[in-house]
């Protein structure tokens, strides 16, 4: 390659061209990388170097382009690195993650790609591959601080705000100019002195004072699970708080409570029974509007049958919706699927306590989840529509409360900590299987592109209640072609 008086060997220009780039001449060593892949078009180098370049510009279908020839032309930790980089930055987490490994597996020992890769992983709901990646990282490098401020992130998604703080402490004592986790630590310092205080604040038989609170429980009893997720989880409500218990059914027949919760856990209770519902799906919209209806008061609390969230969250969630809070979610968006021996052990424990611990290993189905439970002022509830009536059996209702709330300037607010849902069986009353869950995604849509105007004549005209389904709502059943 000319360069004045002689040739420049490929090498020697490689060699010039990286330490334009890390100079930051970006100009240079663009111009002299581009030189290069004109005389070898295919050097693995000069395209890792111009797609980081075009990265840097903000080119990033060239970037990701460049960068994905390169590796697959000859692969390079650094460039499987900036690879990775390309996909988180483009929210293909998966696709980081994956070049991220491959970075490792080449260098073992690479500690910023072990950040990101901790990153990734958090982000894609792998929290203990998350841990295990950090726990790596600080095991060869306990000198980098934002591994220990990732950790302390990690701790805070878990609703853990003390172990977060360590974490945090740990980060700013490596780097003091670090203001995320001098901000970080704030904000967990705070929310443990929170918690602290409502753990103080236990009435003297261990239970979280909820009195002006009535938990509403809708239940269908679609499978053995159901019945035993139910009796199990009014029995850890009656554990841990002091609230009044609201349990909801709508179907035709026989009350299926008493024998799902026995006479003892059944007698604690209130019980609602809406009949004329002879279909096998709930109507579950409606079961939560006549039960908020009946209860006596000011707050009251949705709580799904197999549902599990550490008892210090209600009382976060209670004195949101006291500080005027519309829609307060008990849990930050965090929705954990626990299997297996670990809901016999909460059976057995009637505690979120094992969860709390063991959560990691589980998969996380949701990081901002808009089911599960939510607080609400009872009558603001009511005033607003209430649960939309035209969601029948399962699917979208959760989402589409949320979308009305923000459209009508109703705050939705969550609180630290995750949620834990106990594995059962999905009948179509509880899957995508049910006849009406194309409709209810249409409501949804429909609700989502409405304004709060539209919205509130919706809710003075009455079209968010209908009467409680029943088979003639069922769609006629698809003829046989054998028939």
């Amino acid at each position: 390659m000319p360069n004045g008086s002689r040739t420049v060997t490929l090498d020697e220009a490689l060699a010039i061209a990286l330490d334009h780039l890390k100079s930051g001449r970006l100009d240079e060593g663009e111009d002299l990388y581009a030189r290069i892949l004109d005389a070898d078009p295919g050097n693995a180098e000069a395209m890792h170097r111009m797609g980081f370049i075009a990265g840097r510009r903000g080119d990033m279908d060239r970037a990701l382009d460049l960068l994905t020839r390169s590796v697959e032309r000859a692969p390079d930790a650094d460039a499987l690195f900036n690879l990775g980089t390309l996909h988180h930055r483009a929210l293909r987490t998966e696709e980081a993650i994956v070049a991220y490994h491959r970075a490792l597996a080449l260098r073992p020992d690479f500690p910023d790609a072990e950040y990101h890769l901790s990153e990734a992983l958090q982000g894609a709901g792998r929290l203990d591959e998350a841990l295990a990646a950090l726990d790596t990282l600080l095991g060869r490098h306990p000198h980098y601080p934002a591994g220990w401020r990732q950790h302390g992130d990690i701790e805070a998604d878990l609703g853990r705000p003390g172990a977060a703080v360590h974490f945090y402490e740990m980060a700013l004592a490596l780097n003091p100019a670090d203001d995320l986790s001098r901000e970080r630590l704030a904000a967990q310092e705070e929310a443990f002195r929170t918690r602290s205080a409502a753990m103080a604040a236990r009435l003297p038989d261990g239970r979280h004072d909820l009195r002006d609170i009535t938990i509403l429980i809708p239940f269908r009893a679609d499978s053995d699970d159901r019945r035993r997720n139910l009796r199990w989880i009014v029995g850890f409500l009656l554990k841990h708080v002091d609230a009044t218990l609201l349990i909801g059914e709508d179907k035709d027949g026989p009350s299926d409570v008493p024998d799902a919760l026995g006479p003892e856990l059944a007698a604690r209770c209130r019980h609602l029974h809406l009949r004329g519902n002879d279909t096998p799906f709930t109507h579950k919209a409606h079961l939560i509007n006549r039960m908020a209806e009946a209860a006596d008061t000011p707050i009251v609390a949705l709580h799904d049958t197999d549902i599990v969230v550490d008892p210090v969250q209600y009382v976060l969630a209670r004195d949101a919706v006291r500080r005027g809070g519309g829609l307060v979610f008990p849990y930050n968006g965090l929705f954990f699927w626990i299997m297996g021996r670990e809901v016999l052990r909460f059976g057995y424990t009637l505690s979120a306590a094992p969860l709390n611990a063991v959560c990691p290993r589980f998969p996380l189905m949701h990081r901002n989840s808009p089911g599960g439970g939510a607080f609400f002022d009872r009558e603001r509830l009511l005033a607003n529509g209430g649960y939309n009536e035209a969601f029948l059996s399962w699917g979208f209702e959760d989402d589409e409360i949320v979308e009305r709330f923000r459209r009508l300037g109703l705050g939705v607010e969550r609180v630290p900590g995750p949620l834990y849902h106990l594995e059962h069986a999905r009948p179509a009353n509880s899957s995508e299987q049910n006849p009406f869950f194309e409709a209810n995604r249409a409501e949804l849509e429909r609700v989502r592109n409405a304004d709060g105007g539209a919205l509130r004549a919706d809710i003075a005209a009455g079209r968010l209640r209908r009467p409680l389904l029943s088979s003639r709502d069922l769609p006629p059943p698809v003829a046989s072609p054998f028939d």
